[in-house]
């Protein structure tokens, strides 16, 4: 009573400390951002329970994304039952929290269960009540039940030391917590038969609990009472049989387990428990805040929920550990972290959605024992995840629907029938005014552990059985002198003995009554007017097309652009929303400074109106401007080239040819035409290009030539220049050159006198070589028919020389002449 009284007390001293806050956050100036009077949903704290910790703003055991604005504040007191399983559970408890609004995004709370009660329909499902101080009824009898235990451990060595071991029905003696060094108990053996040696016990004795065995990582190990997977909880036998032996008890047999579990089974929320009904009171306390992200007024909203929940009782003692078999709670030593994330948006005025992704980080349950301080079980983490609706249909109704799920994760002792719940909740809330309610709603357990839940489950396992050496066992065989044998069990399906659950159902109720800051009536939304439009161009006038330019005198605009200043007023200071109406082109920019982009319009008149938006559309006062697009008075824009004509570098030989090339440069070129006229020669070939090639005479030696061109296809308009010309000369005509002169010499010197003259010939390759020969006849022949031989004989090209018979010599001796013939020279006389 003195423990209950002390919880009672510092409750109600932390909520008379949150009450203080929110009276004193009232007294402050008035919060401008009030719920609207116009929005049906009320707020009002969760119940939690079953998982969730209630407390926070949310539905029955959902948190939405709303918070208690600044000052108000929420007492809590709810009544929920829900079944778990493995034990087809049923729990019932009580609630209560307190919530205050610190700030409008950020509210604090409080929750702790005034009241527990656990109701276990199938206690031989729960490990917790084949402990030495528990009693389960088993083929319809009232005793300690069958288990798998890890072996005890002596002070010798024994060959079931530590061991997965079967230990029968009523063989365990009563032990109190905490256990160690109580019996383990007989072990099915007859009187006057000792089990210790099995175990590393002297002859003679049996043997006891052990000092538990700590491991770096989970539950410590319980020789004598534990599980072989660790933790205080052992597995469970659901189903014996006997060889060998008569009656109920097997006289002068041996019983051996047919359907078991080598891992334990135990309720996460109630581990320890081994009453059928048990009962308990503030024994779990949570204290945590929520705080809003966005603004409150959005119409979605995120929060994340942090809160540290903590027990009352723990294993560190009898009385503590008394507690937790009664159900009062799991016990962990740290108390736990829990984290949700929460989102909910208002798709319609009376339809809300509500999400939760949560996580809880859930400590182990450590005890004193002695040889110091265990952990008797390692709890698993929880991983939550729910989603709500609700429809608040009007102020005083709030239908609500929920589904939601909790998985364990993490780290933890292995549970044989772990159930990881899936749950519907639906109901309503009622509210006779916005700051006090009730809710009531029906849950339900859908993936209970009934008998179709085991369709797809395969069980199996092995422990080692004691018996007396040369009794029967198993199989019809006898006891081997080690004083065990093997068995094992495998099972498809629900296990035979198991019992399952048939109660699904649950429901809740809820009180709650608080304070709400006053709703904010509606205000009347004066309208926002544009009181000025100012345009920086009303005529516009389009530039010139490409090659065109304004006639003189003109001003046209190269630039379509149109800049626009807006000035507007709302009496009520909203925030405005700039809107522009144009008849052509488009706004660029938003504001009350925009560039209107009038380009690519044909002319004409184009209107522009400005209107602002303070909430309730273009309620206000318009502005409308015209700009007039004009087309520009263009001329065609005059680009002359520049003509010039170039002739050859040096002069021409007579009869050559000459080139002459003309060069627009700049201006507009595109259809220009060519016309040449020459002076003298011959245009040979390029009439009509830039370039032509004139052939010039023999006669022409000496003059000059002038090319003229006559450039067409420019504009008439313009009178652009259109002629050119260029002179270049004609060289005079040249003289025949004589080389070399010589008579009568030895064959061989006239052959060295050729080779000069071939030499000379092919540095001058566009002359001609040209002999004259003088003597008799016969001598001009003999010398024609040596010169013929060596130019055959160099290979020399033979139309480039011309032989000619001079006749008599004047001196009456043979003599030849040797001449090279520039073009156009003339030939010697003879």
């Amino acid at each position: 009573m003195m423990k209950l009284a002390y919880r009672v007390f510092i409750s109600s001293l932390f909520c008379l400390a949150l009450a203080a806050v929110a009276f004193a956050q009232s007294t402050a100036t008035a919060d401008p951002s009030k719920r609207s009077g116009k929005d049906d949903r009320n707020t009002a704290p969760t119940i939690g329970t079953g998982g969730a910790m209630g407390g926070p703003t949310g539905l029955f055991t959902v948190y939405d994304g709303q918070t208690l604005r600044r000052g108000e504040y929420t007492f809590s007191a709810a009544y929920s039952n829900f079944d778990r399983d493995p034990g087809n559970a049923d729990f019932t408890e009580v609630p209560l929290s307190f919530q205050v609004g610190v700030t409008n995004n950020i509210e604090l709370f409080f929750n702790t269960d005034g009241y527990r009660a656990v109701k276990v329909n199938s206690p031989s499902n729960l490990s917790a009540f084949y402990l030495p101080n528990s009693r389960v009824r088993f083929n319809g009898v009232l005793t300690s039940g069958p288990a798998i235990i890890l072996g005890p451990s002596g002070p010798g060595n024994g060959p079931l030391e530590l061991a997965s071991v079967f230990r029968p029905a009523g063989t365990a003696p009563f032990v109190q917590f905490p256990y160690v060094n109580g019996s383990a108990g007989n072990f099915g053996f007859p009187p006057g038969f000792f089990s210790g040696p099995l175990f590393g016990y002297p002859a003679g004795t049996f043997p006891l609990i052990s000092t538990p065995i700590a491991n770096s990582n989970g539950a410590a190990n319980f020789p004598g009472l534990g599980s072989i997977y660790g933790s205080i909880l052992p597995g469970i036998v659901f189903q014996t049989a006997c060889f060998g032996g008569t009656g109920s008890n097997c006289a002068g047999g041996t019983v051996y387990p047919t359907v078991f579990t080598a891992a334990p089974s135990y309720l996460p929320d109630a581990p320890f428990i081994n009453r059928t009904y048990g009962e308990s009171s503030f024994s779990t306390f949570t204290a945590g805040g929520k705080i809003r992200f966005n603004n409150v007024n959005d119409w979605w909203g995120v929060a994340l929920v942090a809160a540290y929940r903590f027990y009352g009782d723990s294993a560190s003692d009898f009385g503590g550990f008394n507690q937790l078999q009664r159900g009062a709670s799991p016990g962990g030593n740290r108390g736990d972290i829990l984290i949700t994330g929460a989102f909910d948006g208002r798709v319609r005025k009376w339809w809300n959605i509500a999400a939760n992704v949560g996580y809880h980080w859930n400590s182990s349950v450590k005890g004193d024992f002695p040889g110091g301080t265990f952990t008797l079980l390692d709890r698993p983490d929880e991983l939550l995840l729910s989603v709500g609706t609700d429809f608040p249909v009007n102020k005083y109704f709030q239908p609500i629907g929920e589904f939601r799920h909790i998985r364990y994760v993490g780290g933890r002792t292995p549970n044989a029938f772990e159930n990881n719940p899936y749950e519907g909740l639906i109901g309503a809330r009622i509210f006779p005014a916005r700051w006090f309610g009730f809710s009531f709603g029906y849950r339900y357990h859908f993936n209970q552990q009934d008998r179709d839940s085991f369709d797809d489950d395969k069980f199996t396992a092995s422990a080692l059985v004691p018996c007396t050496p040369g009794g029967p066992t198993q199989g019809g065989g006898s006891c081997p002198q080690s004083g065990f044998f093997v068995s094992r069990s495998t099972v498809d399906g629900i296990p035979n003995g198991f019992a399952p659950s048939s109660d699904p159902h649950g429901f809740l109720f809820q009180a709650f009554i608080g304070r709400r800051n006053k709703r904010q009536n509606e205000i009347e939304n004066k309208p926002a007017d544009v009181t000025a439009l100012t345009l920086s161009d009303e005529v516009i006038k389009l530039g010139c097309p490409a090659g065109q330019v304004p006639r003189e005198g003109q001003s046209c605009n190269e630039s379509t652009s149109v800049q626009v200043n807006t000035t507007a007023v709302d009496p009520e200071n909203d925030v405005l929303t700039y809107n522009y109406t144009v008849s052509g082109g488009r706004i660029v920019g938003s504001g009350s400074n925009v560039t209107w982009d009038l380009s690519g319009l044909q002319p004409g008149t184009y209107t522009i109106t400005a209107g602002v938006d303070d909430g309730c559309g273009l309620c206000g006062k318009t502005q409308t401007k015209t700009v007039t697009v004009e087309a520009c008075d263009c001329v065609v824009r005059c680009s002359c080239p520049t003509l010039s004509v170039s002739g050859p570098a040096g002069i021409t030989s007579p009869g050559e040819t000459m080139t002459f090339t003309a060069t627009a440069a700049g201006g507009t070129q595109a259809n220009i035409t060519y016309n040449w006229s020459v002076s003298a020669g011959t245009i040979e070939s390029g009439q009509g290009t830039p370039s032509i090639t004139v052939r010039t005479t023999r006669d022409m030696a000496g003059s000059s030539v002038t090319a003229t061109v006559e450039i067409g296809g420019l504009d008439p308009a313009c009178n652009c220049p259109r002629t050119a010309s260029e002179t270049a000369g004609v060289a005079p005509k040249p003289d025949a050159v004589m080389i070399d002169e010589f008579g009568k010499l030895p064959n061989d010197d006239i052959r060295g006198r050729l080779d000069i003259f071939f030499a000379e010939l092919s540095n001058n390759p566009g002359n001609q070589g040209y002999i004259i020969n003088y003597g008799t006849p016969k001598e001009i022949a003999a010398r024609e028919k040596l010169i013929t031989n060596h130019i055959n004989f160099r290979k020399f090209d033979r139309s480039r020389i011309t032989i000619v018979n001079g006749g008599a010599s004047p001196d009456g001796t043979v003599r030849t002449k040797l001449y090279r013939i520039p073009p156009g020279a003339d030939t010697p006389s003879r």
